[in-house]
């Protein structure tokens, strides 16, 4: 079994906080993305984990087994770090080799070259095990740095922004090339980006980090449809959710300004805390923002400020009272700039956070509110 259990752990740098009592499970053979922005502790806990910091308190087990005291080469964990590190003067396969040939590993020639070349066929890089780093490509370099760690088999894989250096249609093969990897070997991977597509693409779960604390944790469904907080919410989507500001009217519902929006129906529970004059956001994602349609599904004007073509999908920029609203249409939609549009929104979809930032309800399944012209 090569579960992690964090429980507790802290660190710091000096005045900056790097972990604040960071609590997560991660499961024996999942795939485990950590997901935040620069800064928010993402290769702190990989290097807490791997045993290159010690925590200034907390606990870190794997596979049940406290590691507080055992030394990085004791832990049976692997790392490829975002440089990659990989010996420019050595061949790719005294690379893969090298972990296997350190002092007191006791591992054969026979065995060495068995591992190297398993290794080597699994990443499909058997052709290259004569060439060095300086002819590889940007993939074959990767590919190279995650067979060093392949060929002392570990229980469990940790990858820092692996791809971070490498070009879109690079890092596209290789999210799948990572998937397909993990899948074969059905090892426990830690993998941190900073990149929401890589974190949705790939993850069982993922969990959102920020200032070093753990925000959510949950699937990739989970993360983008029910977001716990608004840091959460604008992690995942690209464009992220719109955030539009209001204020509490009791007598009117909930008002942005002079576009009110009503509940009706059950509503959860939180809701009855929201008193008048406090401010809360609703939130909606590009894609369910309508454009253009009937008075009924769209009861709100705003002007077009910008049309961005994405091939897939246009995203239509809209001033709604001094605040951005981005929505996705259809590409063969036909919009432009100042053009005045009704819009609003699926009253299924939306969201609501307290001026906390933390959500207060989201509607799933039905609508409980409705959006009605002032």
């Amino acid at each position: 079994m090569a579960d992690i259990t964090i429980t507790g752990v802290s660190k710091k740098f000096g005045d900056i906080v790097a972990l604040n009592d960071l609590n997560l499970h991660v499961d024996d053979g999942e795939f485990f993305v950590i997901l935040g922005h620069p800064g928010a502790g993402k290769t702190t806990t990989l290097r807490t984990i791997v045993g290159l910091e010690q925590p200034d308190a907390g606990v870190i087990q794997i596979g049940g087994q406290d590691m507080s005291g055992v030394m990085p080469g004791e832990r049976n964990v692997g790392i490829v770090f975002q440089n990659l590190a990989l010996y420019p003067d050595k061949t790719v396969y005294d690379n893969l080799a090298f972990p296997l040939r350190q002092k007191g590993r006791e591992v054969s020639k026979q065995e060495i070259d068995q591992r190297v070349r398993g290794a080597a066929e699994t990443l499909r890089i058997s052709a290259l095990l004569d060439r060095k780093p300086g002819k590889l490509s940007g993939g074959e370099r990767q590919r190279v740095a995650i067979g060093r760690v392949m060929t002392r088999a570990p229980e469990v894989y940790l990858l820092d922004e692996p791809l971070s250096a490498l070009d879109a249609l690079l890092r596209m093969e290789m999210r799948s090339e990572l998937k397909r990897l993990q899948h074969e070997l059905k090892r426990t991977l830690i993998y941190v980006t900073h990149d929401q597509v890589e974190a949705m693409s790939m993850a069982d779960r993922i969990c959102v980090l920020v200032q070093g604390a753990v925000e959510q944790v949950g699937t990739p469904s989970e993360i983008y449809d029910q977001p716990r907080t608004i840091d959460v919410a604008r992690a995942v989507g690209s464009p992220p959710m719109n955030l539009l500001p209001l204020t509490v009217d009791r007598s009117q519902g909930l008002c942005l300004r002079s576009t009110t929006v009503l509940f009706n129906g059950s509503a959860d529970q939180n809701l009855s805390a929201i008193t008048d004059g406090d401010l809360v956001h609703l939130g909606v994602r590009p894609e369910d923002v309508v454009i253009g349609g009937d008075a009924a599904s769209c009861p709100f004007t705003a002007r077009v400020m910008a049309v961005e073509p994405l091939g897939s999908e246009t995203i239509i920029d809209l001033d709604v009272q001094g605040v951005i609203i981005k929505g996705s249409v259809l590409p063969t939609a036909q919009f432009a700039p100042d053009e005045s549009v009704r819009w609003g929104v699926r009253t299924d979809r939306i969201h609501l956070f307290g001026a906390d930032g933390v959500s207060l309800y989201t509607a799933a399944g039905q609508a409980h509110m409705t959006a009605a012209a002032p």
